[in-house]
């Protein structure tokens, strides 16, 4: 007898929609953390991501979000966490405490010497002599002529005193100030270059829109570029934070002298090892949207005929550079606010 029950029909992954297996990709994430999970499915199906949109994943992080999360909250808890040990370290830290020694060295002798010209000013007034030697006069002079002298004396100590301590509050306030504002400048430049990578999307979309302004995936270059960005450059741009926290507050890492020691040569190593390190994450960015958007990619992806790469590599240099500029300015500006006041 023919049972009336049929064998459920399966589709195999080629006979699925893009929007099915982006689908089936995501329940297969396992995992509590779903910026790990939608990392993964992206890592993975590049060539699904512009189907994201209408797939309807529960769960699934907008581009915007997405980056947000695994590019730019990481630096900004690096840069707090920077700040944190840098601003009250360093060689300023070390000036300060050395100028807070020296001031209160020279106080204390200052106080010293108004105490003993206040005692001097006690034992005049209760002694019978009619006549006093001080060290202020070559001759003796009268009880009232040296109370006057001395009373004197006294006023221009406290004068001395007061103006001495007005000129170090001075000098340490405005050293706290270039102290807290280099601070805020070494911590927040990493933070930029992450603000960077991702405010370079809408720059970069408008000028990839205009060389493949045929593709019809091309109007949502700056989500592509989001999530590749995102997905290629958590590990990446967490090793470029890590060199420019390093490498900004040497002083406060005791590293100064080491690299002073080493010269000029060591900063052009870093200059070109930091550069091929953020070209090569760029490589990998434009890999993926050569795979999204369905196109052949360049023969030499290192190439000037790369031309996705050379957007990338281009927003991202004037988004950042116009960033830094606008961070270094307010940083001054906080400076000079602080040392006013």
């Amino acid at each position: 007898m023919e049972s009336v029950y049929q064998d459920e029909e399966v589709l195999s992954p080629a006979q699925l929609t893009p929007q099915d297996q982006l689908r089936m990709q995501w329940r297969q994430q396992s995992g509590p953390i779903p910026f790990i999970r939608q990392k993964n499915v992206i890592d993975q199906n590049a060539e699904l991501v512009p189907y994201a949109a209408t797939s309807g994943l529960s769960g699934w992080s907008t581009p915007g979000l997405f980056a947000l999360q695994g590019l730019v909250l990481i630096a900004a808890l690096l840069s707090a966490i920077n700040w944190q040990i840098t601003r009250h370290s360093g060689k300023l830290e070390d000036e300060i405490t050395a100028l807070q020694a020296s001031a209160q060295t020279e106080i204390t002798r200052q106080e010293e010497i108004i105490a003993a010209t206040e005692a001097e000013i006690r034992r005049i007034s209760s002694s019978s002599k009619p006549t006093f030697k001080l060290h202020l006069s070559a001759t003796p002079l009268t009880r009232e002529q040296a109370l006057i002298a001395l009373n004197s004396s006294l006023e221009e100590s406290h004068t001395s005193e007061d103006q001495y301590k007005r000129k170090m509050a001075t000098q340490e306030g405005n050293l706290r100030a270039r102290q807290s504002a280099l601070a805020i400048a070494n911590s927040g430049a990493p933070l930029i270059f992450s603000l960077a990578l991702l405010m370079a999307a809408g720059l970069f979309s408008q000028g990839a829109q205009k060389t493949f302004s045929r593709n019809r995936h091309a109007r949502r270059l700056a989500d592509y570029y989001l999530y590749f960005a995102t997905t290629e450059g958590l590990w990446p741009n967490l090793v470029l934070l890590v060199f420019l926290h390093v490498a900004l507050s040497r002083n406060a890492y005791g590293f100064s002298d080491l690299f002073s020691s080493v010269g000029p040569l060591f900063w052009v190593v870093f200059g070109i090892g930091f550069y091929f390190l953020l070209l090569r994450y760029f490589v990998m960015v434009s890999r993926d949207l050569y795979r999204a958007m369905q196109v052949r990619g360049p023969a030499n992806e290192w190439g000037f005929d790369n031309r996705i790469l050379f957007r990338i590599h281009n927003s991202f240099m004037v988004v950042f550079v116009g960033l830094e500029t606008v961070f270094l300015a307010l940083c001054y500006a906080f400076y000079i606010s602080a040392k006013i006041s």
